[in-house]
């Protein structure tokens, strides 16, 4: 599972709103099986109150309906159970950094980047609102899906690696710039021997610009590459070469990597 969680200050306007109208767009996707969804708040004022009327009928005008939200406050629990943590604005991002002790596994962000979501409750632009979360979390679900070669066969094994990757399963010239919102980061090669474990097929590596060798899988002719997200443009696939298992795991370091990812793995999809 691919567990999402959306953080505002009451959670009674902006993070259900994120939370429902994500999981309206992950349904619509027929990838419900895949993601964990919820919201929660930062502060306790509006614990246990239903969604703001105003927030509520914004969402039924949008076809979303069944809400049964109740506003609760994040919990250590869910720092460490979440793999992504969305805030609406610096005042949520310095609350749940606060609370999480510094956000050490780098787990929380600006749903919008550097855009703020203003509080709804004192604006009462509640449609502006809307469509800045709805643009947030298209861009989320696009950043998500979209590493190359995604189809129905390699999704189920893509959500239980998002869990999986982990900074000790990142490169170790790269893990002190690993982070949750970054998750691929120098894990393309333990990954693509997992894949091929799963999936079958061949691994293949291709230079990148900056010298680094990045590897992926081809499978009955298609190329998928499940780490591609952390490159900063498309790799070249066109001048690539078939990659041994035995000569990348005479390094100590990596196979153990590769095992960690396996493990993790295992626990994450019952593999």
């Amino acid at each position: 599972m691919i567990k999402v969680l959306f953080l505002c200050h009451g959670n009674i306007c902006r993070s259900p709103m994120a939370q429902y109208v994500f999981q309206k767009m992950v349904d619509q996707a027929g990838l419900q099986d895949f993601f964990e969804i919820d919201s929660a708040a930062t502060s306790t004022e509006e614990i246990g109150n239903p969604v703001y009327p105003p927030a509520m009928r914004t969402l039924q005008s949008h076809g979303i309906k069944n809400i049964t939200h109740r506003a609760r406050q994040m919990s250590k629990y869910d720092y460490r159970h979440f793999d992504l943590i969305f805030v609406m604005d610096s005042y949520n991002l310095r609350n749940a950094s606060f609370m999480t002790g510094g956000d050490p596994e780098g787990k929380i962000s600006l749903l919008l980047g550097d855009e703020i979501i203003d509080d709804p409750w004192y604006t009462g632009d509640f449609l502006g609102v809307y469509n800045q979360i709805e643009r947030g979390c298209r861009h989320l679900l696009n950043k998500i899906t979209n590493y190359v070669g995604m189809d129905e066969k390699t999704f189920p094994v893509y959500s239980a690696l998002f869990s999986s990757w982990c900074r000790q399963t990142c490169a170790p010239r790269m893990q002190d710039r690993w982070t949750a919102a970054n998750r691929t980061l120098g894990q393309c090669s333990v990954t693509a021997f997992l894949v091929q474990d799963i999936l079958g097929g061949d691994v293949y590596g291709t230079m990148l610009d900056d010298g680094n060798l990045h590897c992926f899988n081809v499978i009955n002719g298609k190329i998928y590459d499940l780490t591609s997200a952390q490159l900063e443009k498309p790799a070249n696939y066109n001048n690539s070469t078939i990659q041994s298992r035995d000569v990348h795991f005479s390094k100590e370091e990596k196979y153990n990597r590769y095992l960690l990812l396996k493990k993790r793995y295992e626990e994450a999809n019952e593999y």
